[in-house]
C-alpha cells in the first residue's frame, strides 16, 4: 500500500513541476520524455497534455471504445458550439446531477438507495425537482436527462 502512496505523491511532483514550466521548457521536456511535442501554442495547453501522458504512463490510458466517444464528442462540440450531450439513462451511484435554478447551483448525488440533495436521502429525482422549483416537475425532465416530447 505504501507504494500506492509513494506512486501518487511522485506523479503529483511531477504534474505541479511540468505546471510550472514555460511553453518552451514544455516541449523540451516532452522531448526528453516522448519524442516529438505536440503543436500547441498554449503553454496550458500543453502543461495539461504533459500531465495527462505522465498520469497515463503510471495508471493506464483511456480505452479504444472510451477514446472513439471523445473523438465523437470532439467533432460534435466544434461543428456546434451550443450541442450538449445527454447523459444515458442508467444513473450509476457517484454521479452528480447539477442544475442552476433561479440563480441557485442545485447539486444532487446518486446513490444506491436514490438522491442524495442537501443532506437528505430521495427515493424520486422528482421529489427533488420539486423541492428545488416548489412545483411539480418530472425529476429526469428538469435534470436534462430526457427531452420534452413534441
Amino acid at each position: 500500500m505504501n507504494n500506492v502512496h509513494s506512486d501518487q505523491a511522485r506523479i503529483s511532483e511531477e504534474v505541479r513541476a511540468v505546471s510550472e514550466l514555460s511553453l518552451e521548457e514544455l516541449r523540451q521536456d516532452w522531448a526528453q520524455r516522448w519524442g516529438e511535442p505536440p503543436k500547441l501554442r498554449s503553454r496550458d495547453l500543453m502543461a495539461r497534455a504533459s500531465a495527462y501522458k505522465l498520469q497515463a504512463e503510471e495508471w493506464g490510458d483511456l480505452s479504444p471504445s472510451l477514446r472513439r466517444r471523445v473523438m465523437e464528442l470532439a467533432k460534435q462540440f466544434s461543428a456546434d458550439r451550443n450541442y450538449s450531450p445527454k447523459p444515458g439513462h442508467d444513473l450509476k451511484p457517484g454521479t452528480a446531477l447539477i442544475r442552476e435554478w433561479q440563480g441557485k447551483r442545485h447539486e444532487v448525488a446518486v446513490t444506491e438507495k436514490g438522491f442524495l440533495y442537501r443532506g437528505e436521502e430521495h427515493r424520486s429525482l422528482s421529489k427533488v425537482a420539486g423541492l428545488i422549483t416548489g412545483s411539480k416537475w418530472n425529476g429526469r425532465l428538469f435534470f436534462g436527462l430526457t427531452e420534452r416530447s413534441k
